[in-house]
């Protein structure tokens, strides 16, 4: 006899207001940090990135609003880097990249 699992029904609202207190409380804890390495393991920025794909479209949300550091949780997530070599450190053409990939992959 198996067993099958299905996967509880997705809350839309539940994840948006998840999102957004650990943007949030990341943000906080985060704005007067230099270091790009303490930035990205912080805990809030972690467990972002553990709501896997469906975090996705609140991340590019954000992107979209403004530049900040979600190369790294889009590049966890979804195992692409759209960015080429000549565009690393330039936070504004990474940005693009990222936003092309988006529109490519149905999420704007």
């Amino acid at each position: 006899m198996s067993v099958r699992l299905s996967s509880p029904p997705i809350d839309e609202a539940a994840l948006k207001e998840r999102f957004g207190k650990l943007a949030a409380q990341w943000r906080e804890e985060t704005k007067y940090l230099s270091s790009s390495t303490a930035i990205v393991m912080h805990p809030s920025y972690q467990e972002i990135i553990g709501m896997g794909p469906a975090a996705l479209p609140f991340i590019f949300r954000e992107l979209k609003r403004e530049s900040d550091h979600w190369y790294w949780a889009l590049k966890s997530i979804t195992g692409a880097d759209p960015v080429p070599e000549e565009y690393k450190g330039q936070h504004i053409k990474m940005r693009e990249a990222w936003l092309q990939w988006a529109q490519e992959h149905c999420y704007q």
